[in-house]
């Protein structure tokens, strides 16, 4: 395969991922996600503010049967999935809201009744109280949003932390403050999508609109030239195109009123009737 197919092939798939797009989001967690953060709400908190994320890995668990065959040894078989936990580390503001709402979900686990003296009693509650569901999403950049494609989603089933990590604090540099949380969870499935499209699986990506015909009643194909020069055909509905964004019609300029029109001189009138006639009407 030559490097110029190779590379081809890599566009017509959206082209590299980049590390460092991605969306965490908390479903499910002991604390209203639309609750006001100041301008935003606590999920567009969490989506903003969580700086290091990563996809869970998969391992599975096996057992060995010996004696398969004459003269071989043991053999490994797969039993059971295995689910470890997650790390998900975020970003601090002054008011270290991220920090005090991970420990706000910590302490609801563990109830205490909220005192703080020696002899209170903690109680544990069920999981089904304090058990989220955590989406964690690798995006990519589309053509309007550097998070419009999305090609894949993790989602982990009754996901809560079991360790917060010590955060260090140290005189010298000034850098950001940052927690990081550990997550436990039940299991996780994967949502797949096509890269190649938006979300809204309308606009390829990275594609542009060259030009669009009626195919039939309610439909039209629309074509689309891709950033390898590759032009393709999408058919969609009346609807959807309308949704599109078109550009806005020729714009005419207004015929100007009859007495803005410019005064010319009428065949056969002599250039003394059309200075008194001009004067006369410019006076009108």
């Amino acid at each position: 395969m030559s490097i110029n197919r190779f590379m081809s092939a890599i566009a017509s798939k959206g082209g590299m991922s980049l590390s460092n797009n991605f969306i965490v989001r908390f479903e499910g967690a002991p604390y209203d996600p639309n609750t006001p953060i100041g301008d935003v709400s606590l999920e567009e908190y969490v989506e903003f503010m969580c700086d290091e994320a990563q996809l869970p890995n998969i391992n599975t668990a096996t057992g060995s049967i010996n004696g398969l065959y004459t003269g071989l040894g043991n053999i490994d078989y797969p039993h059971t999935k295995v689910f470890t936990e997650l790390q998900l580390g975020f970003m601090l503001d002054a008011d270290l809201t991220m920090l005090k709402y991970l420990n706000y979900w910590y302490n609801y686990i563990f109830d205490d009744g909220g005192g703080t003296g020696e002899d209170r009693v903690t109680r544990v509650k069920y999981r089904n109280q304090y058990a989220a569901t955590i989406k964690i999403t690798k995006t990519e950049t589309g053509p309007t949003s550097s998070t419009q494609r999305q090609p894949i989603t993790y989602v982990l089933e009754q996901a809560y932390p079991y360790a917060i990590d010590a955060i260090p604090l140290q005189f010298g540099s000034a850098q950001i403050t940052k927690v990081t949380a550990q997550f436990k969870y039940q299991r996780h499935y994967i949502i797949n999508k096509d890269t190649t499209n938006v979300k809204d699986s309308q606009i390829p990506a990275g594609g542009r609109l060259v030009g669009s015909r009626e195919v039939r009643p309610g439909v039209i194909e629309q074509e689309w030239l891709l950033p390898n020069g590759k032009v393709i055909k999408k058919e969609v509905s009346v609807s959807a195109a309308d949704a599109l964004p078109t550009p806005p019609p020729p714009t005419v300029p207004p015929k100007a009123p009859e007495s803005q029109q410019p005064i010319v001189r009428r065949p056969g009138e002599s250039p003394r009737e059309f200075a008194q006639r001009r004067s006369r009407e410019l006076q009108n």
